[in-house]
């Protein structure tokens, strides 16, 4: 490399960046079918080609509302590969319009047909997996056929939300297209596969007016009974954490007297049903307690010997569980007596709700909530008021009688061609989660959370029905009903949701503040994926500013230089990985999203003089950076090797080469190395898990070996290793800071 360079424009580096990174077609697709894709879901399907084609996989994690249907099918058209797209039941309608509208056809299977065992074969599919959140659990017989789904396939995920309580949500979701490794990784490592565009990028969704935070006039306090109740009794069958059942109490607590109630009425008839069999000798098991059954008050108890099959225990001592039953049905008859007979903070909540209507008169406003108890206590209490409507999973309502669930929607959906007069018309709508996921309600402009939820997801999944793309409103306003002061400080509830959310805005981000200023987040951070999305932008605007400029010599980079208040460079670099863009804003050269987008953004200032002596000395570091890299990457591929599985795998190849005949060595040779590609290569969860069962099987040495190499044919990516000769410097933009 020479030692001096002659230096370029700013403008020409500029465009060399911009073309390098980006391709000249990294905005060709603007339309699919009818759909006219807008800009932020035009520069998605450019990142989730190329994210996709590395890796096997994207995470397309847009806020609620800006499309990600349309730019996930315009992926998957691109792919040229079948299309099969896994999806909640509640959204296969919304699914079929999309894919007539952009005249795509797709194999559709549904979360909850996979959970009761459907499975489909693995096939060289482009698979989308919406609602991808609902894949956190790696456990669960839905995941584990989704896993199998994909385990061949190229794989895109959508959620707005896809950290819902802790990192390993979005580790676990990753690993179906990128194995295990996903676990190891750090938050930077997941952010790169995750695609979600700058705040800037929600042009055309309304911004966000709140949340504001409304205070119960009275303290329902009931706190210290609710600790004091004595635990009850388990069924033969099951164990009982007392703590969980408590925190249960007091969050139902926290929703409304209604939903506390309730719960506390099922754990008396429970109480009941117990006493009822011991009476007669049997302790029951929890199967077999489902004989009870009771609706409000009434109860109607079935004979225990016709429901239970064994007497109680000889060691069981009777009359100790009888007296413990005993006291624990009656506390909770005092605590049920004392409630009704007090002042019922659900009439405030009533209130609440018909205040924040006069507020926003002919705005349409969903109120949400976690139990069905507090939408029909709330429901009967508005019943007088005209244009209230309750939803549930047990159908809709409104003051006249039961109504179709979808007569109800239909006024909050955007191009329905119901027509209501003002007699007919809702305007409030109080409905349980059963609505968060996955509905276009954009008529709505007011969102009312009556509780919180344990998962600060539901918050944004429930903001997001209203707050999206087709919205008429400027602004969706946002309240917060507060829970009583003595049960936030047991459940510290929304402790936990902020530091919750600090984890989703880390990795993902969160649209916008999604909690009141008091208790939520300082301010809206910008996450690891939306530092990459406004590179990305960036990117973008140089691109659309420039065209395409062939480099004099492709042999050495181009420099410039630009004006900062920092010193340091950008650069972009590439290696048989591809392009990546470096940045040096502080103490040493770095590939971090945020220093990346800080420098990105120096670099579009003024030019600056060029200092031959600063361009050798930022191309030296970035050589020194480039021989450390390559010796990093060696460590990692050997670290990769040395996990688990893929340790046991090369054991086991060895194993069976050295117990061959000498004379069988040189065949088995070809085999053993195509086993040992397969032990260092990306695989996805499925094709993991498959890999676990063949190094188990109790196989002759050749059989297992042509196995793997079968394997390893049709599940296994190959490795990306980088050329140590082929890493080059394209081009450089120095930083000079003018005093």
């Amino acid at each position: 490399m020479k030692a001096v360079i002659a230096p370029a424009s700013l403008a020409t580096v500029r465009s060399v960046i911009a073309h390098t990174m980006l391709g000249d077609d990294a905005t060709a697709v603007d339309r699919i079918g009818e759909i006219t894709l807008r800009p932020h879901q035009r520069a998605a399907v450019a990142r989730l080609t190329t994210l996709i084609a590395a890796n096997g996989g994207a995470l397309l994690a847009e806020p609620v509302g800006l499309g990600k249907t349309y730019a996930a099918l315009a992926v998957a058209a691109r792919s040229g590969r079948p299309i099969v797209i896994a999806m909640p039941a509640a959204l296969r309608d919304m699914w079929h319009d999309a894919l007539d509208r952009c005249g795509v056809s797709a194999t559709i299977v549904t979360h909850e047909a996979l959970s009761r065992g459907l499975t489909l074969p693995a096939r060289t599919t482009f698979v989308i997996v919406d609602e991808a959140h609902r894949l956190r659990s790696p456990l669960t017989r839905r995941y584990a056929a989704l896993a199998d789904l994909c385990r061949r396939a190229q794989v895109l995920l959508l959620t707005a939300t896809p950290v819902q309580n802790r990192r390993r949500d979005l580790a676990a979701q990753l690993a179906l297209f990128v194995g295990r490794r996903a676990w190891q990784m750090s938050d930077e490592e997941l952010a790169g596969h995750v695609v979600r565009g700058a705040s800037a990028d929600m042009r055309g969704v309304p911004r966000l007016d709140g949340p504001h935070r409304v205070i119960l006039p009275t303290a329902d306090d009931c706190l210290d009974e609710l600790l004091a109740l004595p635990p009850p009794i388990p069924a033969k069958d099951e164990t009982i954490v007392v703590a969980l059942l408590t925190y249960g109490l007091v969050h139902q607590w926290t929703s409304s007297r209604a939903a506390l109630v309730a719960a506390l009425e099922r754990r008396r008839v429970r109480g009941l049903a117990l006493l009822s069999a011991l009476d007669a000798g049997r302790q029951p098991t929890r199967a077999e307690l489902s004989a009870w059954t009771h609706a409000g008050d009434a109860m109607q108890l079935a004979f225990p010997e016709l429901v239970t099959a064994d007497a109680t225990a000889a060691d069981t001592d009777n009359a100790v569980l009888t007296m413990t039953l005993d006291r624990h049905v009656a506390a909770i008859a005092t605590l049920l007596h004392r409630l009704r007979s007090s002042a019922d903070p659900d009439d405030e909540r009533a209130e609440v709700l018909r205040r924040i209507r006069a507020a926003h008169p002919r705005e349409r406003i969903i109120a949400f909530c976690h139990y069905a108890e507090t939408v029909n206590a709330l429901r009967s209490r508005l019943a007088r008021d005209a244009g209230v409507a309750a939803l549930t999973a047990n159908g809709a309502r409104i003051s006249s009688g039961r109504v179709p669930r979808d007569a109800v929607l239909a006024q909050f959906t955007p191009g329905s061609a119901v027509e209501v007069g003002p007699a007919n018309r809702i305007d409030l709508l109080i409905t349980t989660d059963l609505l968060s996921e996955g509905l276009n309600l954009q008529r709505a402009s007011v969102i009312v959370h009556l509780d919180l939820p344990w998962n600060p997801a539901r918050l944004d999944q429930r903001v997001g029905r209203a707050r999206r793309l087709g919205s008429d409103h400027a602004a969706v306003t946002v309240y917060v009903v507060a829970p009583p002061i003595a049960a936030d400080r047991l459940l510290r509830i929304e402790e936990r949701l902020r530091e919750k959310l600090s984890v989703a805005q880390r990795t993902v981000g969160i649209a916008g503040r999604i909690l009141p200023s008091s208790i939520g987040v300082a301010a809206p951070q910008s996450s690891l994926a939306e530092q990459a999305g406004a590179a990305h932008a960036m990117l973008r605007d140089w691109l659309a500013s420039s065209s395409v400029v062939a480099r004099t010599d492709p042999s050495e980079p181009i420099v410039a230089a630009a004006t900062a208040e920092t010193s340091g460079f950008v650069a972009v670099i590439r290696d048989d990985t591809g392009p990546h863009l470096i940045a040096k804003v502080g103490a040493g050269i770095t590939t971090a999203a945020e220093s990346v987008a800080r420098a990105l953004a120096a670099a579009g200032a003024r030019e600056a003089n060029f200092a031959p002596e600063a361009a050798s000395s930022a191309l030296h570091q970035i050589q020194q950076w480039l021989a450390a890299r390559r010796g990093a990457s060696t460590i990692d591929l050997q670290a990769a090797a040395a996990a688990r599985l893929r340790r046991a795998t090369l054991v086991r190849v060895a194993r069976a080469l050295a117990r061959a005949p000498r004379h069988r060595r040189a065949l088995l040779s070809p085999l053993a190395e195509t086993a040992r590609s397969v032990a260092t290569a990306p695989l996805a969860e499925g094709a993991e898990r498959i890999l676990e069962m063949l190094v188990r099987a109790e196989l002759p040495d050749e059989a297992w070996l042509r196995s793997i190499a079968t394997f390893g044919e049709l599940n296994a990516r190959p490795v990306e290793r980088r050329n140590p000769s082929g890493a080059e410097v394209i081009a450089v933009i120095l930083f000079t800071v003018c005093s």
